[in-house]
């Protein structure tokens, strides 16, 4: 659980800041992080930090018109994050889904999306963890995305290609070693 703690305050750090390479970068550690230990906290974590870095990408909502919502945005992730290790997984998830309701706000006041933040985050965070070996079906346990999205969406943006890391047998080894305690 400190893991967890400690991404959920870096990713409120970095959204703050409005760093999006921090964010984006944070998100590749918490899904290699949830790839290997599968918790659906971890989870949507990965989601809610593709969606913060989207969000700070964007500089129209960057504007003052959204300064109310983004305060709200990171309210709310401060409350997720400080309610890591002092609560059941259960109520990190309603807090996690609190800061999702809260980006669900400022999405209306800008609708230019076909698919919603959230849900695109989803998509994209189930379809990367199916590229780096997670099973489609846990994916799409994880998630509530159709398999069919999961696929079409990895296919589409050739996900497998991007993420293929080539080990030679020596790192394999060393790699399983690792996940062996070093027999």
């Amino acid at each position: 659980m400190e893991i967890l703690k400690q991404l959920t305050f870096s990713v409120l750090g970095a959204f703050k800041s409005r760093k999006q390479r921090n964010l984006r970068k944070l998100n590749d550690r918490i899904l290699r992080e949830a790839t290997i230990n599968f918790t659906k906290p971890l989870f949507r974590l990965a989601v809610l930090s593709y969606i913060l870095a989207k969000i700070v990408q964007k500089p129209r909502f960057l504007k003052p018109e959204y300064a109310e919502q983004l305060k709200n945005i990171e309210n709310a992730l401060k409350t997720a994050a400080e309610s890591v290790g002092r609560v059941p997984d259960s109520e990190v998830l309603k807090n996690f889904k609190k800061v999702e309701t809260t980006i669900t706000s400022l999405e209306k006041k800008d609708r230019r999306y076909l698919i919603g933040l959230v849900g695109k985050g989803e998509l994209k965070t189930a379809a990367t963890m199916y590229a780096q070996g997670i099973s489609l079906g846990v994916a799409a346990e994880m998630t509530g995305m159709e398999k069919q999205e999961i696929m079409d969406y990895a296919g589409d943006t050739m996900m497998f290609e991007r993420l293929k890391e080539e080990l030679n047998i020596k790192e394999r080894v060393k790699t399983a070693r690792g996940f062996l305690g070093g027999a």
